[in-house]
């Protein structure tokens, strides 16, 4: 990959990426002040009044646990906006049936908005907005409308179906509530489901003004929220949410063919990979030995096989959620799932022939109590 020379130049293919290995708030902030500074950001934002922050709020999760947004990331930006003199909303729309006030309670955001007075909101209330693109109907949170700008607050994690979630994958968020279930049970798998996120970045795009991703601590193996945490050490700034994915994705050493959504996005900005501006010292830079689960390898090998071995291979081949003991009967899966397969009977069961594996009741569950049960050749394939 030839990369544009890292000068002073104003272009949102610029793509910072600054090395930090701990939530040191004052350290943050001037970072921050350095890269809005060299992207003109304030210039951007000198007629807008009213700045939403959109962080990763996946469910009820602590900071510690690295599934969601730390909250002294997002501190800081509200910090700099606040010297601007401008109005800060914050909210999200946590997955499924989570419960909202819960999440904000322990992601830190009420504390945040409490500590800086400023406005918390829940994208399933406030209404909607619809835009058609061919046969599918985007639905997203009209809150959109209400603000003059977006700063999109992602975290960096792999993803157990699209492989990497970061700043475009972040933007599934203003999709409220349980819609969410509907667009799964309707693209089940990660190309189609992948159509779904970089068509609805095509529509929002142009109200996002900055993109960051936190990946000080972020997420390998079996993510969004049931992966083990990770020290990247980084965080990622960028005016182009899937600029700033190819570098991300790629440093942790995922392929095109593994970046389909993302590539998707980046033909929305057009954007070639050779436009993007990198410091050099990160042009050719990977994580050591990211662990992550290529669930969707089953989708791909099943496309491909011949009529009369598929259903000998999907007997051979099996992945599939399932319960260990943490389960609390919270009933969080039971209420998000896009096909209604989960149902109580004395304990949380799943029937496996409504299962479409979409894998919304391992993202969800706030209690890491779903694992993916694997057969012996599933376990052969998926690493």
């Amino acid at each position: 990959m030839i990369f544009q020379e890292w000068k002073s130049l104003n272009s949102p293919m610029k793509v910072f990426v600054n090395e930090i290995k701990k939530y040191d708030l004052p350290e943050i902030i001037k970072i921050f002040r350095q890269n809005f500074a060299e992207i003109d950001l304030w210039t951007e934002l000198e007629t807008k009044k009213i700045i939403l922050l959109k962080p990763n709020l996946l469910g009820p999760y602590h900071p510690e646990e690295a599934v969601t947004t730390h909250p002294v990331i997002i501190e800081a930006v509200i910090i700099l906006l606040q010297e601007k003199n401008k109005e800060v909303w914050l909210g999200d729309s946590p997955g499924g049936s989570v419960a909202v006030k819960t999440t904000f309670n322990k992601t830190g955001m009420t504390a945040l908005t409490e500590k800086y007075n400023i406005k918390l909101i829940n994208f399933s209330e406030g209404g909607i907005k619809q835009h058609k693109i061919g046969k599918t109907e985007f639905i997203f949170t009209a809150y959109l409308e209400k603000v003059d700008a977006v700063i999109n607050i992602a975290k960096y994690k792999t993803h157990s179906l699209m492989y990497y979630t970061g700043a475009v994958k972040n933007l599934y968020g203003l999709v409220p509530g349980l819609k969410k279930s509907d667009y799964h049970k309707e693209n089940a798998d990660y190309k189609s489901f992948g159509k779904i996120i970089s068509g609805l970045h095509s529509l929002v795009n142009s109200k996002i003004a900055l993109n960051i991703v936190d990946g000080i601590s972020g997420m390998e193996g079996e993510g969004p929220s049931a992966g083990k945490k990770r020290d990247f050490g980084v965080i990622f700034t960028s005016q182009s949410a899937s600029a700033l994915d190819f570098i991300a994705a790629r440093m942790m050493g995922f392929k095109n063919s593994q970046m389909h959504y993302i590539l998707d996005a980046m033909k929305h900005e057009n954007i070639e990979p050779d436009d993007i501006i990198l410091e050099p010292k990160w042009r050719s830079f990977q994580f050591k030995k990211v662990k992550y689960r290529k669930i969707s390898l089953f989708i791909k090998l099943i496309s491909i096989s011949p009529g009369f071995l598929k259903k000998l291979f999907k007997k051979l081949y099996v992945y599939e959620p399932d319960f260990n003991e943490k389960c609390t009967l919270c009933r969080v899966c039971l209420e998000s799932c896009p096909v209604q397969a989960i149902f109580l009977d004395g304990k949380m069961k799943i029937d496996y022939n409504k299962c479409i594996k979409c894998m919304c009741c391992h993202e969800l569950c706030p209690y890491h109590a779903i694992y993916i049960r694997k057969s012996w050749l599933a376990k052969r394939l998926i690493k």
